[in-house]
């Protein structure tokens, strides 16, 4: 109950004091032209604010999903690279196995000419060992044997000027 009674006795000095009461209202002071201009100034300058950092905050989120689009696309471009670097390595790996047994086949046809140089050479150098052998035992002088070099290769300390070649270029000029 003393609760009660002390909420109570409140009510009752402020129902008592209530007459007493003056009532006012706050009046904004009187602003001059210039002040008022000020005023709305700075209320347009808060709201072009608060729409410039929307704007932004838009504009952001716009440029973050573009950024997202061309991530995607140059993965996309980048994984297309590499699958045609792969397709193009595939094809130089084929290319390079046709050019090996060329090789191999090329090198097999060369030992096979050098050995039928070889065989030819011995032969007619037996015919020819004959055919002398046979004038010696007539009388008959031997005849001269040349036999050609299967190496192409030039002497080292051969002329310049000899050579006869379509693509040397140093016939012209003088040393």
């Amino acid at each position: 109950m003393t609760i009660l009674a002390s909420t109570a006795a409140r009510f009752l000095l402020q129902a008592v004091a209530a007459h007493d009461t003056v009532i006012t209202r706050q009046v904004p002071p009187v602003r001059t032209w210039f002040e008022q201009v000020v005023f709305v100034a700075s209320g347009i300058s808060t709201l072009l604010v608060l729409l410039l950092i929307t704007g932004l905050v838009v504009a952001m989120f716009a440029v973050r999903r573009s950024v997202q689009r061309a991530h995607a696309a140059l993965d996309r471009r980048i994984a297309e690279f590499g699958e045609r670097v792969d397709e193009f390595n595939d094809l130089l790996g084929k290319v390079h196995r046709r050019v090996e047994t060329v090789v191999e086949v090329g090198g097999m046809a060369m030992d096979g000419i050098a050995w039928g140089a070889k065989k030819f050479g011995e032969g007619r150098r037996r015919r020819r060992k004959s055919r002398d052998d046979k004038a010696a035992a007539a009388g008959e002088p031997a005849a001269a044997q040349v036999e050609a070099n299967l190496d192409d290769r030039r002497d080292e300390s051969a002329n310049d000027d000899e050579r006869d070649s379509p693509y040397d270029d140093s016939r012209g000029r003088k040393k």
